[in-house]
Order: C-alpha cells, then structure tokens, then sequence
C-alpha cells in the first residue's frame, strides 16, 4: 500500500509549463511563415535543390519563386560586386594618377631612368583612364538609386545604344567602343580586387 500511494502521488505530478512571456522571448524575432509577394497567402517556402545544391525557394501555392540561392561562381561575382555606392575607388584612383603624373611631370626635368618615366606615363594614362571608367558606374548607379530603378535595364539600355552606332558607324567609332569595354572590363577586376582585400582585412 505505501508503495501504490507514493506512485500514485509521481504519477499526479506533471511538469509545470513555462510561462508565456517566456516562450515568446525565445522566438522573438523568428518567424517560420512569410507572406508570399505573388497569391499574398501566408507560407513555408519550399525548396528546390539539384543534386543536393539549392537552387530556389518557392511558394507551395502558387509556385513564384520566393528567392534564390547563388552559386559558388555567383557568390564570387558578388565578393567583386556590391550594391552599396561609394566613391571610394574613384578617390584612389584619383591619387594614383596623380601620383604617377607627378613622377612623370619630375621625370621630364630630373635624370630619371627610361624604364621608370615609362611606368610614370603608362600608370598616369592608366589610372587616369580606369578613374573616368569608375566615375561613369558610380554615376549610373547613383542615377539609379536616385530615382528608385533598377541599375541593370540602364546598362541593357546602354548596350543596346552601343550596339546601334556600332551597326550605324565606321571602324573608328567601333574601335572607341571597344575601348571603352575594355577598360570597364578592367575597372571591374581593379575595383573588385580592392574590395575584396578590404573585406579580407
């Protein structure tokens, strides 16, 4: 009998639930449901993977695609391409043309070796060329979030006006364009490779 009561009486405990307050302060912040932007239904993403790699999440009612999930090349695009605006690199371009424009401007009046007043020229042109490249960016993009647009239909826009005087003009208007290609080629690896040394500082 003594055993039956003291079991009796375990068996009538019952753990005490926390309070409310409680709970709510270990969730806060975290939701497991979002609103979808195409049905605007409440849902759990669902996500679409290939071979194990994630792709993209949708929404299990009405299939859009609520985000995706770059790449291993895209997330490297990304460490060379940011959205936040800054002049920064246009700033020291500036310096580093005018420091090698300086070496240039005393080589012309000191004995200064060959080799040394070439690299002074080529380093001047040079950063000289890729400041004026970074400047025509910064202000598309400036122009861009100025008026609340998506940057890339500009630079669809700029191709394409690109490829309408190519077609219309001579070999010499098509060189330039070449040109110019070129050296935003160059401002994209220059410029992404400072951003990517100051990130990993």
């Amino acid at each position: 009998m003594p055993s039956f009561s003291s079991h009796s009486s375990l068996s009538k405990l019952s753990p005490r639930p926390l309070p409310a307050d409680t709970v709510k302060a270990s969730f806060a912040g975290q939701y497991s449901t979002v609103n979808c932007d195409g049905c605007n239904r409440t849902m759990v993403p669902r996500v679409i993977s290939y071979y194990g790699q994630p792709l993209r999440s949708i929404c299990p009612f009405c299939g859009m695609t609520f985000s995706r999930f770059p790449s291993g090349l895209q997330r490297l695009m990304q460490r060379f391409q940011t959205r936040r605006l800054s002049f920064t690199a246009f700033a020291w371009m500036v310096v580093l043309a005018l420091g090698f424009g300086m070496l240039w401007w005393v080589s012309d009046w000191a004995i200064l070796p060959v080799n040394l007043t070439l690299i002074a020229a080529l380093g001047s042109v040079g950063f000289g060329l890729l400041a004026l490249a970074e400047l025509f960016v910064q202000g598309v993009e400036h122009l861009a979030a100025k008026l609340s647009h998506e940057s890339s239909y500009y630079w669809i826009g700029l191709i394409l006006i690109a490829m309408i005087i190519a077609n219309q003009r001579d070999f010499m208007v098509n060189y330039w364009l070449m040109l110019f290609s070129i050296i935003l080629l160059i401002r994209w690896i220059v410029v992404g490779s400072m951003r990517v040394l100051i990130r990993s500082r």
